[in-house]
């Protein structure tokens, strides 16, 4: 089935082409480094939302349950995601590098969130930010009733 997407266009997953620079699972701090390139701008000029969504939804899930875990190593966290949003904010030009810094703001609620800011190294620019809140959902039964 064809989409009538153009050759050139990409769907973003988890080949996203970003490279995991430092992490802090106990603090819920992440920090991603990516060129971007071509196919990672919008018609507009600023960075594809759905690009934005897909590196929030993946990387703010794993460091969720990592820094989860790391707090509370008794608990098996499995969430679903409650809301995810993306905006693009200033115009990008390829060859950009960019940081993706990722935080979790609150993992001790039902509904632990996180954010991702996509900004230059020297963070002068802010090119776009996520957020992403989540649900804590035992449904594999890890927890067991007291």
């Amino acid at each position: 089935m064809s989409l009538g997407l153009a050759p050139e266009h990409k769907s973003f997953g988890t080949d996203d082409d970003t490279v995991i620079h430092e992490t802090d699972l106990e603090r819920g701090f992440m920090v991603l480094k990516l060129r971007v390139e071509e196919h990672h701008i919008g018609t507009g000029g600023t960075l594809d939302e759905g690009l934005v969504a897909a590196i929030a939804d993946n990387y703010t899930t794993y460091l969720l349950i990592a820094h989860s875990l790391a707090l509370h190593p008794e608990l098996m966290p499995i969430s679903v995601s409650v809301c995810l949003s993306a905006q693009a904010l200033a115009p990008i030009c390829p060859g950009t590098p960019i940081d993706i810094v990722c935080r979790v703001t609150n993992a001790d609620l039902d509904k632990p969130h996180a954010t991702a800011v996509f900004q230059d190294s020297l963070k002068r620019t802010v090119y776009a930010v996520a957020s992403h809140t989540k649900h804590t959902k035992d449904v594999l039964g890890y927890q067991t009733p007291a």
